[in-house]
């Protein structure tokens, strides 16, 4: 074969390229510590790098919500234990208050704390997060789920929903409770009831006793006062009016229908209204504790009295089950932040196994290409000094 000036020239430029190019490639693999510097460099590895790099992308956002989930529920136990405090002072006060002593003043005095208690209470109901979201709204957490006063009565605007974060593939996780299962389903004890007359009610009559026979079917009474004064009852349960009975004797007034003796003290107006249920608001009850604190209606105090101490205990109870349930999901969260973490590091160790560089190989990789790479400088030099002319 006939070997031409031009064929040595472009074999050895080639040659110096290829080693130059080798040499650029092992010295970017040094400088960045990865191996796989393009796909083509190894295909199967760097598909298998892009499956890992995404499953450790999910995880991070997991490991992100899980924060988020966490420090919601701190702020949800932290507005719960406020409201515990609340409700064993409240509690405290109207155990204080059932003292046969005390006047009418002292009573009235006790009643002021408590309606000081009632806002507070109202305002741990409608927390705000650092996001300016209400805590116990259910979903609709812009809107403010209690609104009312205790002249007023107090209304639940929200939902039951509970606001939920996705932790991991296969969990989402509530990270917040409706306000209206903790403070307005209060439930009597067996046996017993809430007797609460409306905050509407414009007449002197209150509630001084109640009493449920075996016959009591557990719904809800609405018991209505028209002019007369004249009662009709109706059972809110099913709609249906229900035959009632009344005594008056005094200022004292005694209602008998569907198995509940209702006892009322004072002139009631027409249309007021009073309700008879198993379930009960707690802010409609300390309504009730305060107006009979202040009234100086003895019978309605201690009627009251009663009355807020076992809600007060329900109350408690509603907030102990929803904590218990925080702080179960609290433990949740930071169990999926320890399978997170070991996941994150079994992820990094993959793709490091995959893309990482081994430094020693790499090194004597570069040695070897630059011996190569100074050797065919050398040959070309010597090869393209090659001339007959060198001997004329």
């Amino acid at each position: 074969m006939r070997v031409t000036t031009g064929m040595i020239y472009d074999t050895g430029v080639a040659q110096m390229q290829r080693q130059s190019a080798q040499l650029l490639d092992t010295q970017q693999q040094v400088s960045t510590g990865r191996r796989i510097l393009r796909p083509s460099d190894d295909p199967v590895a760097s598909a298998r790098a892009l499956e890992v790099s995404q499953s450790k992308s999910v995880n991070a956002l997991y490991t992100s919500n899980q924060g988020y989930a966490g420090d919601a529920l701190k702020l949800v136990d932290s507005k719960l234990m406020a409201a515990t405090d609340i409700v064993t002072y409240v509690r405290t006060r109207a155990v204080e208050a059932g003292n046969g002593t005390y006047s009418a003043r002292e009573h009235a005095a006790i009643g002021e704390d408590v309606a000081q208690q009632f806002d507070a209470l109202l305002g741990v109901a409608n927390s705000q997060d650092s996001a300016g979201d209400y805590v116990f709204g259910g979903y609709r957490s812009n809107s403010l789920p209690f609104s009312g006063s205790l002249a007023a009565g107090v209304q639940y605007q929200g939902d039951q929903g509970a606001r939920t974060l996705q932790i991991s593939a296969s969990r989402e996780l509530p990270i917040t409770t409706s306000g209206d299962d903790i403070f307005n389903a209060i439930h009597a004890s067996p046996g017993s009831g809430f007797a609460l007359s409306s905050a509407a009610n414009t007449g002197s009559a209150l509630v001084s006793g109640l009493s449920l026979a075996g016959s009591y079917n557990g719904h809800a009474y609405a018991v209505n006062v028209a002019s007369g004064p004249a009662y009709s009852v109706v059972d809110a349960t099913t709609g249906a009016t229900v035959p009632v009975t009344s005594s008056t004797s005094g200022t004292s007034t005694t209602l008998s229908f569907g198995g509940v003796t209702l006892s009322l003290d004072g002139a009631p107006a027409s249309g007021d209204s009073f309700n008879v249920s198993t379930v009960a608001s707690a802010f409609d009850v300390l309504g009730n504790f305060v107006t009979s604190l202040k009234s100086g209606n003895a019978s309605a105090i201690a009627f009251g009295n009663r009355q807020a101490i076992a809600s007060m205990d329900a109350t408690q109870d509603n907030i102990s089950r929803v904590q218990s349930g925080v702080g179960s999901r609290m433990v949740e969260v930071e169990t999926q932040q320890n399978i997170g973490s070991d996941l994150d590091l079994q992820y990094n160790q993959a793709l490091s196994r995959l893309e990482d560089v081994d430094y020693a190989e790499a090194v004597s990789n570069l040695t070897q290409q630059k011996t190569f790479l100074e050797a065919a400088q050398q040959s070309f030099l010597k090869v393209s000094n090659l001339s007959l002319f060198n001997y004329l």
